[in-house]
């Protein structure tokens, strides 16, 4: 991975990220799904960033994902419209009162996996609002969602206790297992849904949406499916160049960072850390971030502020600027308050990360 032309007295640490690769990670996108008939719903969560997300919008996104009600609220205070919570949530009056307002200013789908879920919505939301239902089926990563074949019992429910029903969703993060999970991943999806579908018309019922899709699955699906939901493609990060979901030409966010010692044998320092860089192991890469243009260079250790590399040939000089690709950029996200932004070789204005601690 081929370092970009950095200025040398930026801010360190900094979450940069290059303008022109972003943009062509989102026409990619965007461009390969409606070539398959297939509706860009991009997962927020990734980047959390208004201006991003308008962004996605300008290359033919329709519609945002999001994870937490937080994430909503921000996002729909900014103008978006057509939101979906991509995840089961325990209604508490509380959350129905946020629900209910938010289905004041945007279309608001919200995921459901069990009847406890649907009833504690149904019984705490505004029966005059527009929330709509999408019930979540397992297509193999066996975290959240009921069978395929439960899927229309699952919604009629949802119906008999006055919710709407939109759709179908799945999420094929067993993906993430290695390379060669994708396809099977993307046919599970496929699959899942398909049953699904057959589930609903065995209740009489005709899902409007059928939502699948991880950025690394995207582009492969096709058949039932109507809606994606890629996140990590606009970025894209050490793991999806390793599951083949993208080149390394195509990452656009790095942490810039500068080696502040060199004193042990074996390894030199850098001023990232546990908070700049997450300390989130991964089956599919080594270590927490990779530096660019030192072959086998990887953040094997952190401590708040410092990175370790492990390193058994000359370090770089202290002082040195240098950039480090992060296995999972979703997570390292999260610890920022703003994107530095890159335009060729210079600084361009920062973008605000809105969303970042929006967990609830």
């Amino acid at each position: 991975m081929q370092s970009w032309s950095v200025p040398g007295d930026i801010a360190t640490p900094s979450l940069l990220i290059n303008l022109e690769t972003v943009k062509a990670n989102a026409a990619r996108m965007s461009e390969q799904l409606l070539a398959k008939h297939i509706t860009l719903r991009p997962h927020t969560k990734t980047h959390k960033s208004v201006d991003l997300a308008h962004l996605q919008y300008s290359f033919g996104a329709k519609g945002i994902s999001v994870a937490t009600i937080g994430e909503a609220e921000v996002f729909a205070a900014a103008g978006f419209d057509d939101i979906f919570v991509a995840l089961p949530i325990w209604c508490t009056a509380k959350i129905a009162s946020k629900l209910n307002q938010l289905a004041t200013i945007a279309k608001l789908r919200i995921g459901v996996d069990s009847i406890a879920g649907a009833q504690a919505l149904a019984t705490q939301i505004d029966r005059s609002s527009q929330i709509e239902a999408m019930i979540e089926v397992d297509s193999g990563q066996h975290r959240t969602g009921v069978r395929p074949d439960q899927a229309g019992r699952l919604a009629h429910e949802c119906q008999s206790l006055g919710l709407r029903v939109a759709g179908v969703f799945t999420h094929g993060g067993h993906s993430y297992q290695g390379r060669d999970a994708v396809d099977r991943a993307a046919t599970d999806e496929i699959s899942a849904l398909t049953l699904a579908c057959e589930s609903f018309s065995d209740h009489g019922l005709t899902p409007t949406v059928v939502s699948a899709g991880s950025s690394p699955t995207a582009l492969h699906l096709g058949g039932i499916v109507t809606e994606a939901r890629p996140g990590t493609y606009l970025f894209n990060d050490r793991q999806q160049v390793a599951l083949g979901a993208a080149l390394p030409e195509q990452v656009a966010a790095v942490v810039v960072s500068r080696v502040i010692s060199t004193a042990v044998p074996g390894q030199f320092v850098i001023d990232a850390g546990s908070k700049a860089l997450v300390g989130e192991s991964s089956a599919l890469v080594a270590g927490y971030g990779e530096i660019r243009d030192l072959e086998g260079a990887t953040v094997t250790r952190l401590s708040e502020h410092h990175g370790i590399v492990s390193f058994d040939r000359t370090p770089p000089p202290v002082g040195t600027l240098l950039q480090v690709v992060p296995s999972h950029i979703c997570t390292v996200v999260n610890l920022y308050d703003q994107y530095a932004t890159l335009r060729g070789s210079s600084l361009a204005d920062p973008i605000r990360i809105d969303a970042r601690g929006h967990l609830t």
